[in-house]
C-alpha cells in the first residue's frame, strides 16, 4: 500500500527528480551527477567518519550489512557509540571492548545486538509515533511500537527441563532433560516513547516519571526514547543518503515480552511461578520449517522447538491436546507472551507484586482464607488463580496511564485502586509495561465475604448458591450483592453438613399456626454443578423421616422451589453491619447487642466476641432448638474471616426464622394472654365485615388475602407490605380507658348495631386507624446496647390521607412511643418477658390453597410488644 504521507528523505529525491524536467535539454542539471549536499553520506560512511562507532560497524561488516547500508535506502538506525558498548558489555559481565571483541561474539549475540538497531523504512523522529490504514488513512501520534528487524530466526535457546514450569504441560521434556523454544513465534516489536504519542495519549510529565520508575530515564519533550534508551533532540534525525540515524545514548537491545521479563525478575518469582501455571508448550510447523531452512542440524528432526504460550481468553482458551478443560482450568486475559498483542498503537500493562508482597497478602487477614486451607501459593487452585492473575492485567497501556488510575477497574469493573506509593519500579517490555508493586490487587471476589466460601470443602453448595460462572436459572447471583466494597457485611455460612437439615418454611409454618402436620426437612446437596435438595418427612420426635422426592431439575417448577428457598435462606445468613439508620446493624461479634436485622427483614438474636460467637434465628428460639456456633478449622482456629467489606463466619446450623405469624402469636391465649383485648378488637366484626363487603374503604386488619394464584399462610395483617414492623398492644386497663375517654371510639358491638350506613362506616373507620395506628413502620425490638431515637410511619392516616408518625425513643430496658400529634406516650411493660420482644413472620404463598403452596412469595417479619397506653393519633 502507497503511504499516505511520503518520508522527507524520499519527497526531497522525487522533488530533485521533478526540479530536472523543467530544465533545459542543453542546461545540465546539477543533481544528474552528484546527491544535493544536504543529504551527507551514506549510512554505512557517516558512521564511519564519525569515528566512534566502530563496535556498531563490527557488527554490520560481521552480519553481511555493509552494502546494504552504503547502498540501499529507505534504512532508519539506532546506533550507540564505542563508549556505549564497553559499558553494555561491562554491564551485561563481559571483559572487552572494540571491534575485535565483537568479532568474537556468537553470530546469534550479534544478530542480537544488530538487528533491533533497525527499521526497515526511513523514519524521521516525528514520523516513527504515524500508522496509516485503508480505513483511517494517517493517524498521527498513536503508534507506540513498531516491527524491528528481529525475527525469531536471530536466536533460539535451548531450556533445560529443571527451567520449565513446573506443570503437568511440560512433562513431556523431562525424559529428554529440555527442548528449544521461542517465548513467541512472531518478529519483536520496539517501543517508542516520542512527543508526539505523549501529545496524542496526553501522557504526561507525572505519568512518564512513573512510567520510567527505575529507568533513570527524564521526561523529554524533544527527544524520544526507543526501548528505554534515551535519544537527545540533538542527535536525531541524522540525514543520510540511504535512510535516517538516530543516534542513541545507549546500546538499543530487543525487550522481552512481559512473560519473559517476569519470569527473568528474582524479585518477582512467586508470581511468575503462578503465571508459569498456564502455559503451555506449543508446537509450530511453519516455525520448525523456517529453523530448518535458516539453520538446519538438529532442526531437521520433527518437534524439537516449540513456542511458549500461555491459555488466555484472547486467543489461546483451549487445550491443543484437548486433554484439559481449560475453562475449568483458568485463564490469563491475554497471552503475556505475544509480541503482537496491542498491534502499532497500544499494548498491555501488568501489575506484579513482589515476592514479599505476595508472602505479606498471604499472612493477612485477607489472606487467612487461603493460608487456611493452602500450604502455599502454588497449591491454590488454578481457577482461583487465574483470577488473582486476570486482576493484574490490563488489557491496555495507554488507557491505563497513571493519571486515569483513579478510574481504571478490574476484570469485574471494580476501581483497582493503584496510586504511585504502590510502584516500586518498572520493567519494560516490548508487549507492555511491567509495574513492580508491593502489594496484590485481589480480585473483588476475593475481597469479598463470600470469598472463603467459593475455595473451602465445607461450604460447597453455598458456594454456587452465591456465585456461579454459568448464567442460567439456578444462579442466584448474591455475589453482585455481597461484592459491594463501600458496605459491611457480616456472612453467616452453614457448612454442607448443617444444610442437610433444613426445615422448610412453608410446612413447619403450617405445622404451628394450622395444626396440620405435614412438616418437611430438606437436604441440599450439590449435583451438576447446581444445588438440588432431596425432601424428606418428620418423624414424631421431629427428625427427618422417609425420603419423599428429590428437587433436581434444571428449569421448571422444582428448579423454582429450590431457588425460592436458598434465596430465603441466604437473605436470613446475611446483616448489613455498617447501616447507620438501622439500630440493628453492627458486627455480630462485637458483643455489644443482642439483635441484628438480615438482609431478608428477620432478626437474629447473638451473643459472644469473635470465635465464640453463637447466633440463633427467632424461628430457633420458637423451636427450642440450639445456636449455630462458628466452627473450627483443622488447625483449631475459628472458621471467621476477616475480609476487605466485612466478616464471614462458618456455622454448624441452619438460622431458621420465625414460623408464627402475627395472627396465631396473639391467638395463643395460653402463652399471651395480656394481647386477647387487643387480638379481639384486630378481628373485628364479621357482620361488619359483610356489610361492608362491596366497600373498598373498609377493609379488616387480618385476611386470608387470598387470590387465584397467592394466600397469606393464614390470615396476615393486611397492611404488611413485604416490610418488618413493629405491633403495639395496650393491655387490657389502657384500651378501657381509651374507649370511656374518647367519645368518637366505639366498639365493634356498637358499631355493628348501628343503623345509619354513613355513621356506621365513619365509626369504623375511625376504629380502624384508632388500630393501625399501633402498627409501626420498622422492627424495633428492646435490649442493652440498642438504641432508637427517631420517628417512625405507622399504618394510621390522618384526614389529608397522610400516614401518622410515632417519635421512638429509649436503649436497653426500655422503650418509649410518642404520638407527634397529642404527644401522648406508651412504654412497653417489661415485667413479663413473654409479652415483649416476641417475632413473628407473616407469609404470602404461591398458592390460594396455602396447604399446596411450593414457593414463599412474600413475607412480613415484626416483633410485638405489650405496651401500657394507647398510641393516641387524634
Amino acid at each position: 500500500m502507497r503511504k499516505y504521507k511520503m518520508n522527507n528523505l524520499n519527497a526531497c529525491l522525487c522533488a530533485a527528480v521533478c526540479l530536472s524536467l523543467f530544465s533545459s535539454c542543453k542546461d545540465d542539471y546539477i543533481y544528474d551527477d552528484e546527491a544535493p549536499a544536504w543529504l551527507g553520506e551514506n549510512i554505512y560512511e557517516y558512521l564511519e567518519h564519525e569515528g566512534q562507532y566502530t563496535s556498531y560497524l563490527a557488527l554490520v561488516k560481521d552480519l553481511g550489512y555493509e552494502e546494504t547500508l552504503r547502498r540501499t535506502g529507505s534504512k532508519t538506525l539506532f546506533p550507540a557509540t564505542d563508549e556505549a558498548f564497553a559499558n553494555y558489555f561491562r554491564a551485561n559481565g563481559m571483559n572487552g571492548s572494540g571491534a575485535e571483541f565483537v568479532h568474537g561474539l556468537p553470530a546469534s549475540q550479534k544478530r542480537y545486538l544488530f538487528n533491533t538497531t533497525m527499521l526497515n523504512m526511513a523514519y524521521l523522529s516525528n514520523m516513527l509515533a504515524n500508522v496509516t490504514s485503508d480505513a483511517d488513512g494517517l493517524s498521527e501520534g498513536t503508534a507506540v511500537r513498531r516491527t524491528s528487524s528481529a525475527t525469531l530466526l536471530d536466536t533460539v535457546p535451548y531450556v533445560s527441563y529443571a527451567d520449565m514450569p513446573k506443570t503437568s504441560f511440560w512433562k513431556r521434556f523431562e525424559r529428554k532433560g529440555g527442548t528449544f523454544f521461542l517465548a513467541d513465534n512472531g518478529n519483536r516489536m520496539s517501543v517508542f516513547f516520542t512527543p508526539q504519542y505523549f501529545s496524542r495519549t496526553n501522557l504526561t510529565e507525572s505519568d512518564w516519571n512513573v512510567i520510567s520508575k527505575g529507568w533513570g530515564t527524564p521526561w523529554d519533550a524533544s527527544g524520544f526514547y526507543v526501548n528505554g534508551i534515551h535519544v537527545q533532540a540533538q542527535n536525531k534525525d541524522v540525514t543520510c543518503k540511504n535512510g535516517y540515524l538516530h543516534l542513541a545514548d545507549g546500546v538499543v537491545t530487543p525487550l522481552p515480552n512481559m512473560a519473559e521479563a517476569i519470569t527473568s525478575t528474582p524479585e518477582v518469582s512467586q508470581f511468575a511461578e503462578l503465571l508459569d501455571m498456564f502455559s503451555f508448550p506449543y508446537y509450530d510447523g511453519m516455525v520448525q520449517s523456517n529453523l530448518a531452512a535458516a539453520y538446519g542440524g538438529i532442526f531437521n528432526e520433527d518437534s524439537t522447538v516449540f513456542v511458549k504460550r500461555y491459555f488466555n481468553q484472547t486467543d489461546f482458551n483451549s487445550d491443543p491436546e484437548g486433554k484439559v478443560d481449560i475453562n475449568g482450568y483458568g485463564t490469563l486475559l491475554y497471552d503475556p507472551a505475544s509480541h503482537a498483542y496491542g498491534g502499532n498503537t497500544d499494548m498491555a500493562m501488568m501489575l506484579v507484586p513482589t515476592n514479599e508482597a505476595m508472602q505479606e497478602y498471604w499472612t493477612s487477614e485477607e489472606g487467612k482464607f487461603l493460608a487456611d486451607k493452602f500450604p502455599q501459593w502454588d497449591s491454590v487452585y488454578t481457577k482461583v488463580i487465574s483470577a488473582f492473575l486476570q486482576n493484574h492485567q490490563q488489557r491496555s497501556f495507554s488507557g491505563a496511564l497513571p493519571h486515569n488510575w483513579d478510574i481504571v477497574a478490574d476484570n469485574a469493573g471494580y476501581e483497582l485502586g493503584i496510586t504511585e506509593n504502590d510502584i516500586v519500579k518498572t520493567i519494560p517490555a516490548n508487549n507492555g509495561l511491567i509495574y513492580v508493586t508491593n502489594k496484590v490487587f485481589a480480585p473483588v471476589d476475593y475481597q469479598s465475604v463470600y470469598a472463603p466460601v467459593l475455595i473451602s470443602d465445607s461450604t460447597t453448595i453455598m458456594s454456587p448458591a452465591i456465585k456461579n460462572d454459568v448464567d442460567n436459572d439456578y444462579n442466584l447471583k448474591y455475589h453482585f450483592y455481597l461484592r459491594s466494597l463501600d458496605s459491611r457485611y457480616n456472612l453467616l455460612v452453614p457448612t454442607d453438613q448443617a444444610l442437610a437439615d433444613y426445615r422448610d418454611p412453608i410446612t413447619w409454618a403450617i405445622w404451628p399456626n394450622e395444626q396440620i402436620d405435614n412438616r418437611e426437612i430438606w437436604s441440599f446437596r450439590v449435583y451438576m454443578g447446581r444445588v438440588v435438595a432431596d425432601v424428606y418427612a418428620v418423624n414424631e420426635d421431629g427428625a427427618k423421616g422417609e425420603l419423599l422426592r428429590t428437587l433436581d431439575d434444571e428449569t421448571g417448577d422444582e428448579r423454582n422451589q429450590v431457588n425460592d428457598r436458598l434465596q430465603d435462606l441466604l437473605d436470613m445468613h446475611i446483616v448489613v453491619a455498617n447501616d447507620e439508620a438501622e439500630p440493628l446493624s453492627g458486627y455480630l461479634d462485637e458483643g455489644v447487642q443482642p439483635y441484628f436485622l438480615t438482609k431478608g427483614g428477620a432478626v437474629l438474636q447473638a451473643e459472644g466476641v469473635g470465635g465464640a460467637l453463637s447466633v440463633k434465628g427467632l424461628g430457633d428460639v420458637e423451636m427450642g432448638w440450639p445456636s449455630a456456633h462458628v466452627i473450627a478449622l483443622e488447625n483449631g482456629d475459628p472458621a471467621r474471616y476477616e475480609m476487605t467489606n466485612g466478616r464471614t463466619f462458618f456455622i454448624n446450623r441452619i438460622l431458621q426464622d420465625s414460623y408464627k405469624s402475627v395472627y396465631y402469636t396473639m391467638a395463643d391465649v395460653e402463652t399471651h394472654e395480656a394481647y386477647a383485648a387487643f387480638y379481639q378488637l384486630l378481628q373485628g366484626d364479621e357482620r361488619v365485615w359483610t356489610y361492608f363487603e362491596e366497600d373498598d374503604d373498609v377493609e379488616p386488619i387480618f385476611d386470608l388475602n387470598a387470590t387465584t394464584s397467592s394466600s397469606g399462610l393464614g390470615p396476615i395483617v393486611t397492611s404488611f407490605n413485604n416490610f418488618r414492623y413493629t405491633v403495639l398492644v395496650p393491655t387490657k386497663e389502657a384500651l378501657d380507658r381509651a374507649f370511656a375517654e374518647d367519645p368518637e371510639l366505639w366498639t365493634w358491638e356498637q358499631i355493628a348495631a348501628e343503623t345509619d350506613a354513613g355513621k356506621k362506616k365513619e365509626k369504623t373507620l375511625y376504629l380502624l386507624n384508632f388500630l393501625r395506628y399501633h402498627f409501626v413502620d420498622g422492627i424495633l425490638p428492646l435490649g442493652e446496647g440498642i438504641s432508637y431515637n427517631g420517628s417512625y410511619a405507622t399504618a394510621a392516616r390522618d384526614e389529608n390521607n397522610h400516614f401518622v408518625y410515632l417519635n421512638v425513643s429509649g436503649n436497653g430496658s426500655q422503650l418509649t412511643f410518642t404520638s407527634e400529634n397529642t404527644g401522648t406516650q406508651a412504654h412497653v411493660v417489661t415485667e413479663d418477658e413473654s409479652n415483649c420482644n416476641v417475632f413473628t413472620r407473616d407469609y404470602i404463598v404461591n398458592n390460594s390453597d396455602y396447604k399446596a403452596a411450593t414457593q414463599i412469595i412474600a413475607s412480613s417479619h415484626a416483633v410485638i410488644h405489650l405496651v401500657d397506653h394507647v398510641v393516641d393519633y387524634r
